[in-house]
């Protein structure tokens, strides 16, 4: 079974009759990401290009296996570099908002491109620091995630300011937890799956 597939049996498992519509704007996104990753670094251009769809999508995808709320919410992806997991959130829940946040202009550039042309009109950029993102969004998200960023002290108080009250943060590890140690509320879920490895997502409330 090829690594699409994989993908598309977690997106039957989970959407059902909407799976192959869902496919089809990841279908877009990996065909984007390929051609702009030539220009702009947005993934390792060592990955093997059949691992998107486990390494980035899936993973991007695996909150699902947890208790977390994300239709019709408002989210922020911190750290967003390539967009993931923000797109293939934006992609499963079109009613609600993504926000990527990113300080680095070219790849925010290079995902509103994306987004673009996957038809996605949902999705926004915030080209900003984290520690600075608090000036413009305090009290604005339901939940905030972030995949590819080592959460800093200095982080911690701009996030939390950033959420609305009962909002969530969900962050995306491996085996390195000593990050979450900043947190105190929270609550681990092992979502780890065979074509992606060990995976942890950790819920802050």
């Amino acid at each position: 079974m090829g690594k699409r597939d994989v993908f598309y049996d977690f997106l039957k498992s989970k959407f059902g009759d909407r799976s192959d519509e869902i496919l089809a704007k990841f279908d877009i996104l990996f065909s984007q990401l390929v051609e702009i990753n030539s220009q702009i670094n947005l993934f390792s251009r060592q990955t093997n290009l059949d691992d998107l769809w486990t390494l980035h999508f899936l993973d991007s995808l695996l909150i699902l296996d947890t208790q977390a709320k994300l239709d019709k919410k408002i989210i922020c992806d911190i750290g967003t570099g390539g967009g993931l997991p923000g797109i293939p959130l934006a992609i499963v829940y079109p009613q609600s908002q993504v926000f990527m946040l990113d300080s680095k202009k070219k790849k925010l550039s290079a995902i509103e491109k994306i987004c673009k042309n996957a038809g996605l009109s949902n999705c926004k950029t915030i080209h900003t620091r984290v520690e600075d993102a608090r000036q413009n969004y305090e009290g604005y998200f339901d939940v905030i995630t972030s995949r590819a960023l080592k959460i800093l002290p200095e982080f911690v108080l701009p996030m939390r300011k950033m959420m609305r009250q009962g909002a969530k943060i969900y962050l995306y590890k491996s085996e390195i937890l000593d990050d979450c140690a900043l947190f105190e509320d929270k609550k681990l879920y092992d979502v780890s799956r065979e074509n992606v490895g060990k995976r942890t997502i950790v819920e802050i409330i």
